[in-house]
């Protein structure tokens, strides 16, 4: 079947200048050299009139502030679909800030470096624009993912709570395992790969820069082809997965774990590749919905248990490492900064909103990448999937800005961190019903 569809593909280089601080954890880390390089991966498409796309970054998250910047330099630039697009953050915890958080400013410079290189990302992608075709599939496999909260024999919920833990009854939840591949065909060749996958992107550590799992898939990826093929990874909602498995002692927090996971990945989509169908694309779409997502309420009896803390844990060593393990039981200076952020969450977040855009690409009825703000919990991306009219539907989480950790009603009373209030994060306890809803509205 004769098909219009135009793909035009690009990347930019956006590793930072040594010092500059990583986001991803609780301790300022101004980095001391690179690993690997970060990208921003643009894919334009284009068909009958309709012009859409992707542009993927290696950082750990997106502002709305940022995209705005970056719509209107697309605009200024003469492209007029700048609205159309997805943005995206794989969620790499060794990337620099991009927003005043925990207490570290943003590089002033390093933004207007990076808005510039993704208006430029966007435009040498329009202008590649050329004749492709789509191949698709999925398979369900992901061994390399795991529900990261477990139910305890005191009857809560810890996120992490080491390896071995004797006290570990269950995981809480599941994991999507569903991994889905689009390979984009031009010139008789494979020309760039779209995979969504279900996993953070946190195994590195340390004070390197670093794209993590997505980068070194990649690297894979491309041996394995014999040439540069960008892979654009899409991920899938994940605020409660990630890499480690508990039943082991093994440690799992090292770039040689970042490339094993990397490899893993690789393999699986490589394998995918050889069994992809043909997705001839009748009619493209592109639909934007807003959606306004307040903040949590703070109680006063909230801000007096945590000023009680602040009086209790004091503030020296409170710079130290805070490892997984002090977040899993609040110790320390984990409980200290955790109460800070209470305190100033009350101030400046607690009875206020913010909007995030939706925005669905969809081909035909066979297939649709759609937004979501924040870490959302795999369930509802399991959701999302099961009730969307479409044959396959591949949620992109840290897309279109920033609303923090997005757990299912229920979990706010089980505990755990993602439940805890942080300035920027912090989103109202009805997030996941409200984002799923809003979504399968946006596909009809």
């Amino acid at each position: 079947m004769k098909t219009n569809l135009k793909i035009g593909i690009s990347r930019e280089i956006i590793t930072p200048v040594r010092g500059i601080p990583l986001c991803g954890y609780f301790n300022p880390r101004p980095n001391i050299g690179i690993l690997d390089d970060l990208f921003i991966r643009s894919m334009i498409l284009e068909n009958d009139g309709v012009t859409t796309g992707i542009v993927v970054f290696d950082l750990g998250f997106l502002s709305v502030a940022l995209i705005k910047k970056i719509k209107a330099g697309i605009k200024a630039a003469g492209l007029k679909f700048g609205h159309n697009l997805i943005f995206s953050a794989t969620h790499t915890h060794t990337g620099p800030y991009i927003d005043d958080f925990f207490g570290v400013e943003a590089d002033v410079a390093y933004l207007e470096t990076l808005k510039d290189k993704a208006v430029a990302a966007v435009r040498q992608a329009y202008a590649n624009l050329a004749p492709a075709e789509l191949l698709t599939g999925s398979v369900k496999n992901n061994p390399l993912a795991f529900n990261r909260r477990f139910w305890m024999k005191n009857g809560k919920v810890l996120t992490n709570p080491g390896k071995l833990n004797p006290d570990i009854v269950k995981p809480e939840g599941p994991v999507d395992d569903e991994i889905g591949v689009i390979a984009v065909k031009q010139e008789g060749r494979i020309s760039a790969i779209i995979s969504n996958i279900v996993n953070h992107t946190d195994t590195v550590s340390g004070d390197f820069v670093s794209a993590d799992w997505p980068g070194r898939m990649e690297r894979t990826i491309q041996n394995s082809l014999g040439y540069d093929v960008p892979v654009l990874t899409l991920i899938g909602c994940s605020g409660n997965i990630n890499h480690f498995d508990v039943s082991t002692k093994k440690d799992q927090a090292s770039y040689a774990e970042a490339c094993r996971i990397g490899d893993g990945y690789a393999k699986i989509v490589t394998g995918l590749l050889k069994t992809l169908k043909k997705m001839p694309v009748k009619k493209l779409a592109c639909s934007v919905a807003e959606i306004t997502i307040p903040f949590r309420m703070i109680a006063e009896a909230e801000v007096k248990n945590a000023k009680a803390i602040l009086a209790r844990v004091s503030a020296k060593g409170s710079d130290g490492n805070m490892t997984s393990e002090g977040l899993a039981t609040g110790d320390g200076p984990v409980a200290r900064f955790f109460a800070e952020q209470l305190i100033e969450f009350k101030k400046k977040c607690s009875g206020k909103s913010r909007t995030f855009s939706i925005v669905s690409i969809k081909f035909d009825d066979n297939l649709a990448l759609t937004s979501l703000p924040g870490e959302v919990f795999t369930e509802v991306g399991l959701d999302i999937k099961k009730r969307s009219p479409f044959k396959q539907t591949w949620p992109v989480t840290l897309g279109m800005g920033e609303c923090g950790y997005v757990p299912l009603a229920e979990c706010f009373s089980r505990g755990g961190y993602e439940i805890l209030p942080v300035v920027v994060g912090g989103p109202a306890e009805d997030t996941a019903s409200r984002l799923t809803e809003a979504t399968l509205k946006n596909l009809k």
